[in-house]
């Protein structure tokens, strides 16, 4: 019936409106207690002596958190706070075991949100795992030397699985068989999360709607990418 055909897609409508924010707000939501909680659960005990009701203000633990960062930052800023950071860099670089996993640490969160140059800005397609089969990633950096003997010119590409990105692969191929995509790093991991559902030129049509003007043609290869798609 009529009334059926309406009902189901207005209750589809308002699920696309309602499940993007809901789950933006559940991850958000998450990610703030597990933050609040890194110290929460040592302040709020703590100060419920002295302030009964301070349990009833979340949030804490992640005020407390964000100024013991910045304070931390504006130490290690100070010539002192150098000479103390390096000293600890040289002890902790003394031990056995934990200098492993503290250099590999070190190395992962300068390269990812230290001053150098950031990775995986970069969207490519490269075709794996085998011919005529591609995927798509994000571009690392060139490959280590000791790699360059054996594949010269060769770059790292991280492949981030589906729908979970934050597992994947990592390969290490030669640079002319990485193709460069028009695509934003949001746009690729839009593509990756939905699994392929939500293209990059969806959500142009999407923006180009909401903005009142057409749609931009988003998310084509570059003559490159396109020339070795064909080939």
């Amino acid at each position: 019936m009529k009334w059926r055909s309406v009902f189901r897609r207005r209750l589809i409508s308002g699920v696309v409106v309602i499940l993007p924010v809901t789950a933006t707000l559940f991850v958000l939501w998450w990610i703030f207690r597990l933050l609040d909680g890194l110290l929460g659960r040592f302040l709020y005990p703590w100060l419920s002596s002295f302030i009964p009701w301070i349990e009833l203000l979340p949030g804490l633990g992640v005020v407390v958190l964000i100024a013991l960062l910045v304070g931390m930052g504006w130490i290690t800023e100070r010539a002192v706070g150098k000479q103390v950071v390096e000293a600890w860099h040289r002890l902790l670089d003394r031990l056995p075991l934990i200098r492993r996993i503290y250099a590999a640490a070190r190395r992962i969160v300068g390269t990812v949100v230290g001053k150098d140059r950031r990775p995986f800005n970069t969207v490519v397609l490269i075709e794996y795992p085998s011919d005529g089969r591609w995927s798509l990633g994000f571009l690392a950096a060139d490959a280590p030397a000791v790699i360059q003997e054996v594949v010269p010119d060769s770059v790292s590409v991280f492949i981030p699985s589906t729908p979970n990105p934050t597992t994947g692969w990592l390969v290490v191929l030669p640079r002319s068989r990485v193709h460069e995509l028009a695509l934003t790093v949001d746009e690729a991991f839009t593509l990756i999360l939905s699994g392929g559902a939500a293209t990059p030129d969806q959500l142009a049509d999407a923006r180009a709607t909401d903005h009142g003007a057409p749609a931009s043609d988003v998310g084509s290869l570059s003559p490159a990418a396109a020339h070795g798609a064909s080939a």
